[in-house]
């Protein structure tokens, strides 16, 4: 019969006389030496087995603010030297920041969230909390959604001479516009998200050479900046003054095209003029791209039930 397994003695219980080992030199979560803030071999964070109120909070604050200081220290980089967050992932420096993934679904949600309780002068932006049926007098006649009565009759009469499939769509638009630019809004992060392999597919065909990786990392980093100026300038709207978000808006208008100008000499090198003309061809494809995405979700959003 084979023999059986030796029984591996337990642990002798802690008494008085045996001292528990510490936090700061040994890891209690494997035992081995401690040289740094985490534990080289299973990779637990150096804290003690019964931490004060003060180091748990502590700790809930620095994963909430940004993983240890990365998420300052990559916003830091990202927006005051464009192109650089690129260059240090793709050199191996990741350490100090946050990944790519995690950059653009922070700032993505973050954005939207803002923007649906931002206040807004029109724009469709806060089209969520607009109402979806605005009843005006104009002309004698009731304007419904933007529509008059007569023309929302007329856009559902020839209903039946479109496509089927187009037919949802045609209905939400005279029926309720302003609900169903809310809901196209609410369900741009999906196609934001889908659109990132389309830029990094245009950079691939205006700088070859590189791996596809290295183009998806930019274009994470460049729609990551977008978000983040998108939110600074939704930000000046709660102050509720018309110079202020004029100018802010103008500021993020031109700071946009610069940064990804800037960014594209720092990552790809090229003179000024080689760079700007990829910019214009790089920037028209995209546009081309975006214009079929947003009619496949508005779509897709019409088909949904109400």
């Amino acid at each position: 019969m084979p023999s059986a397994a030796p029984v591996q003695p337990a642990s002798p219980p802690l008494d008085a006389t045996t001292r528990a080992p510490s936090w700061d030199t040994q890891c209690l979560n494997c035992g081995a030496s401690l040289t740094a803030a985490f534990c080289g071999e299973c990779g637990q964070r150096a804290v003690p087995a019964h931490p004060t109120l003060r180091e748990l909070f502590g700790e809930a604050f620095a994963e909430f603010s940004g993983w240890d200081g990365k998420f300052a220290e990559t916003i830091r980089t990202l927006v005051r030297r464009p192109g650089q967050l690129t260059i240090e992932f793709l050199a191996g420096r990741r350490a100090r920041f946050i990944s790519p993934l995690r950059l653009y679904l922070t700032a993505s949600v973050l954005y939207f969230l803002l923007a649906e309780s931002t206040p807004s002068s029109g724009s469709y932006i806060g089209l969520r909390n607009a109402p979806t049926s605005g009843i005006s007098v104009q002309n004698s006649e009731t304007k419904l959604g933007g529509l008059t009565a007569q023309e929302r009759a007329d856009i559902l009469e020839q209903l039946e001479a479109s496509p089927k499939w187009l037919r949802p769509l045609a209905k939400r638009a005279a029926e309720d516009p302003k609900r169903l630019q809310a809901d196209v809004f609410q369900a741009m992060p999906k196609g934001l998200f889908a659109l990132l392999p389309v830029f990094a597919l245009l950079l691939a065909i205006f700088y070859r050479g590189r791996r596809f990786a290295d183009h998806l990392y930019f274009a994470i980093h460049v729609h990551a900046f977008v978000f983040i100026a998108l939110i600074l300038n939704d930000l000046t709207r709660f102050a509720h003054l018309q110079w202020l978000s004029l100018l802010s808006g103008i500021t993020v208008l031109l700071w946009l095209p610069l940064y990804g100008h800037f960014a594209l000499r720092r990552v790809y090198g090229g003179s000024q003029t080689a760079t700007l003309l990829k910019e214009l061809g790089i920037g028209t494809l995209y546009a081309l791209a975006s214009v079929p995405m947003w009619f496949m979700i508005a779509l897709w959003v019409a088909s949904r039930p109400v």
